[in-house]
């Protein structure tokens, strides 16, 4: 019986555990999340190092093991230098990844998320503008939370279900939803301009892997990615800690 197979995965997180060895979690597109373990990273299989550091889109050769499958061979595909030349972009993408790493379940294949991850990585790896980057990486956040049934809703009050008007709306996190100004008024409501509201609703109801160019004020991207960072947060019930990495070179 072969225990032993190949697949093509993103680095999304890493830890050294004991004297050598290296936690590796890896998002496939045909085995999803994969917890792995690499023997000996910085000493016998040193070589492998730079095939796994965070970001990377590497070929891995894995051996499954009792506990976890161990990594015997990693060939990067692709270390999106220009990523990791933008510390801006470094950045957002940590704590994209740190998201993921929460809320992707171990082992179940989510191919359309890959797909858009990679795509995105593709992207950002091109010489993109700081509104641009901002842009797209919300749009992806957008899209995965569609994906996996945290659909957020900006159409709708969710109180009194009544379409949404102009001026003192709000937007409930733990309702997943814009709250009408009629109805709003809560401490733990957060206030939404009209203008985030008709940007946040074009990128969620926007289900293309590629996203055109659009036209959008600088504020109200920032108000956006804002309110979305913490709606991530509210998903997995905990803080993104990459969060103040983000503010610090932003």
């Amino acid at each position: 019986m072969n225990r032993s197979y190949k697949t093509k995965a993103i680095i999304i997180k890493q830890y050294e555990v004991g004297e050598a060895d290296r936690i590796v979690v890896v998002f496939s597109r045909e085995f999803g999340r994969l917890v792995l373990k690499a023997r000996g990273v910085r000493k016998i299989l040193a070589k492998l190092k730079g095939h796994l550091e965070l970001l990377a889109y590497t070929q891995l050769e894995i051996h499954q093991g009792r506990s976890l499958d161990t990594i015997i061979g990693a060939e990067a595909q692709s270390l999106f230098k220009k990523i990791r030349q933008n510390l801006r972009s470094t950045s957002r993408l940590y704590l994209v990844l740190e998201f993921l790493n929460k809320i992707l379940p171990e082992g179940e294949p989510h191919p359309e998320i890959f797909d858009r991850l990679l795509y995105l990585l593709e992207n950002l790896d091109k010489k993109e503008s700081r509104e641009r980057r901002i842009v797209v990486i919300t749009y992806f956040c957008l899209q995965v939370l569609r994906e996996l049934g945290y659909y957020p809703h900006f159409r709708e009050c969710l109180k009194c279900q009544k379409d949404i008007e102009s001026g003192g709306n709000f937007f409930d996190f733990l309702g997943a939803g814009i709250v009408c100004r009629d109805c709003g008024g809560e401490e733990a409501l957060m206030p939404v301009s009209d203008q985030a509201v008709i940007f946040l609703r074009f990128l969620i109801e926007n289900n293309n892997i590629f996203l055109p160019e659009i036209k959008v004020l600088p504020k109200v991207s920032v108000e956006a990615y804002s309110l979305v960072e913490r709606y991530l947060e509210t998903t997995i019930d905990s803080e993104l800690k990459s969060k103040k990495f983000v503010k610090l070179v932003d």
